[in-house]
């Protein structure tokens, strides 16, 4: 069966883009670290507090988090990123990447889900390593040649469906 799916368009739909503008350190080895969320970039219908997103409206959402991980010795130490709904974890969204290269070396984590939300929940993506010295990791702007800002987590939200048309097509 086929659906009819909505895209964010950016100007009026349900969508949020957030992101941290600070360093984010592990805090243990069997810790969840909430991803931290400091700056709003656009939002419309969806709240953050804090890396805690909380939804106005029913729908099915499109939630794509990148995070930018370190590890300050060097070690392949193993990430994982999840998310929850309502202070639960959802099932089947844990992602593992493992880093390499040497210390301080920076990788993305890019992780895309579809949840069907309810009005008034609440997601958060976490992050974990057994590594104590991973971390998220801002960047400043840079030089040779001038480059912005590089964040060290982003999370963006737009509603896909919010109403199912029905089934499509031969029947």
């Amino acid at each position: 069966t086929a659906y009819e799916i909505k895209e964010c368009d950016w100007s009026s739909d349900v969508c949020s883009s957030d992101l941290s503008t600070a360093n984010q350190p592990n805090g243990g080895s069997t810790t969840a670290n909430l991803t931290a969320l400091d700056t709003t970039v656009r939002s419309s219908g969806i709240s953050n507090a804090s890396g805690t997103l909380t939804f106005t409206y029913a729908g099915k959402y499109l939630i794509t988090s990148e995070l930018a991980v370190t590890n300050s010795v060097g070690s392949n130490a193993t990430v994982s990123t999840w998310l929850t709904q309502n202070g639960t974890n959802v099932v089947n969204t844990a992602q593992d990447i493992q880093l390499l290269g040497g210390a301080n070396n920076v990788q993305m984590t890019a992780c895309t889900w579809i949840l069907d939300i309810a009005a008034g929940d609440t997601i958060q993506v976490y992050w974990s390593s057994s590594i104590t010295t991973v971390s998220l990791v801002y960047q400043g702007t840079l030089t040779s040649p001038t480059r912005p800002a590089s964040p060290s987590a982003i999370i963006s939200v737009s509603q896909v469906m919010y109403t199912q048309l029905g089934p499509t097509g031969p029947t």
